[in-house]
């Protein structure tokens, strides 16, 4: 295993394509398992829509984009803060930070987006959109867990990028 020296390296612009890298990884796991049929959850839609309900398939999409790539980009900076926290000694122990950040944040997002969506979204208000249910299973059974698994993937791929950019 290769040491690992974070200490005074804090790089913003790596952190951002980090995330924004991660983000796109985790559309893969979201997009997958849509296609599976293990949800019906269509994330660029749903945040496109959010922002304009009554806009094109191409606009709603690009905008979800945007939203899920800026958001992506932020929570790498995030990430990579908590790496330079925790500091870790080895590639394995920078895994098992993205690990357990990943699975925090799943479990968070899954919680808190029914509320989210059921009293901010336009769509699901007016009934356009299946009310997502508690912990978002109203999407599907495997929805929960599919999220958890995509911000895994999000938080390791995010760390991996970083800590080889700047570890």
């Amino acid at each position: 295993m290769l040491a690992i020296n974070l200490a005074g390296n804090f790089s913003a612009g790596d952190a951002i394509l980090a995330g924004i890298v991660g983000a796109l990884a985790m559309l893969v796991v979201m997009y997958g398992g849509r296609a599976m049929g293990m949800t019906s959850m269509d994330l660029l839609r749903t945040l496109g829509t959010m922002m304009v309900p009554k806009a094109s398939a191409g606009m709603t999409y690009g905008i979800g984009m945007m939203m899920h790539l800026m958001m992506g980009a932020g929570f790498g900076l995030l990430h990579a803060g908590v790496l330079h926290a925790v500091d870790p000694s080895s590639d394995g122990d920078a895994v098992v930070v993205g690990l357990v950040a990943g699975v925090v944040h799943g479990m968070v997002v899954a919680g808190m987006m029914p509320t989210m969506l059921t009293t901010m979204h336009p769509l699901v208000k007016s009934g356009q959109i299946y009310a997502p249910g508690p912990f978002m299973t109203g999407m599907g059974k495997m929805t929960p867990m599919g999220m958890i698994m995509a911000h895994v993937v999000f938080s390791i791929v995010a760390g991996a990028i970083y800590v080889a950019a700047v570890g």
